[in-house]
């Protein structure tokens, strides 16, 4: 089984669930970071929620990741799996990708639909 984190925004719950069955239906495990919901109470408990984040993404073979709004964390992650040489499929949701964006992601895709589709086309990691 080939894993994808699904990194974004931490109130884009509907993309979690559209994603999520998604890339199931495309032969895909997600792996949804939201799982440890830390909304409301990250004062104090940065440090713990970054590093489980960052062993998720250790572990997944891609990045999902909705730059449909800005995110700072969503743009770590990114950058995080960038550096690591996985790859990022960055969905848009039609907005014009920033050049950063373009800059990690090894492709870019205005729908959700094409984001998953372009996942399956590629390489094991």
């Amino acid at each position: 089984m080939r894993w994808v984190y699904l990194a974004g925004p931490p109130y884009a719950d509907e993309y979690r669930r559209r994603a999520a069955a998604l890339v199931r239906r495309s032969g895909w495990d997600p792996v949804d970071p939201m799982r440890r919901d830390y909304r409301g109470r990250t004062q104090g408990r940065e440090a713990e929620l970054v590093a489980h984040d960052l062993a998720d993404i250790r572990e997944c073979d891609a990045v999902l990741a909705a730059f449909t709004a800005p995110d700072e964390g969503t743009s770590m992650e990114a950058w995080y799996a960038h550096s690591l040489g996985k790859p990022v499929v960055a969905y848009t949701g039609g907005s014009p990708p920033h050049p950063w964006t373009v800059y990690v992601a090894t492709v870019v895709c205005a729908d959700l639909e094409a984001a998953v589709t372009a996942l399956t086309g590629l390489p094991p990691t």
